[in-house]
């Protein structure tokens, strides 16, 4: 049954990407497509080993590892990688788990985990939104500086700064 629903959740992501996710090259977006693959994978299949899920699109189990990684990632801020995992969720939804490819209770409970894991990290980000927001006075100029650049020098200085010097 793994391969079935394997295959038919490689098919979904080719066509909505028009890409073969199963051949070796490295373009953006077929490693996009790849990663997107192994979310929906893992989600479907929660006790899908690595090697498994790898096996369908000629990777190893370190591949899938990193793809993970990346995923985790982009899924918060990547228009492209949101997209492309909300367009196949719900063709998987429509067709996969309607026509009984998969067990409906996994699914579901795995689809559970990663909104409970989602919105614990969204009041973690809320916390630490609050702490800055009642700093001290002398900080106050912050809040004056539009919210999308205060982020972006956020990702592009001070967490590479943080991580140069820790």
């Amino acid at each position: 049954m793994e391969e079935k629903v394997q295959a038919q959740i490689i098919e979904i992501i080719e066509q909505l990407t028009k890409r073969k996710i199963t051949t070796k090259n490295r373009k953006r977006e077929n490693v996009t497509a790849r990663a997107v693959y192994a979310k929906l994978a893992k989600d479907l299949l929660p006790g899908i080993t690595l090697a498994k899920i790898a096996a369908p699109i000629n990777r190893h189990h370190a591949t899938t590892i990193h793809l993970f990684k990346m995923i985790e990632n982009h899924l918060h801020r990547d228009n492209y990688y949101i997209n492309l995992y909300k367009k196949a969720s719900t063709i998987i939804n429509n067709d996969v788990i309607h026509s009984g490819g998969i067990n409906k209770m996994s699914y579901l409970e795995s689809l559970e985990e990663s909104i409970i894991r989602l919105s614990n990290a969204l009041i973690d980000k809320n916390k630490e939104v609050q702490e800055l927001r009642s700093a001290p006075p002398k900080y106050s100029e912050f809040e004056k500086i539009p919210e999308e650049l205060f982020q972006t020098f956020i990702e592009t200085r001070l967490e590479p700064f943080l991580k140069l010097n820790s």
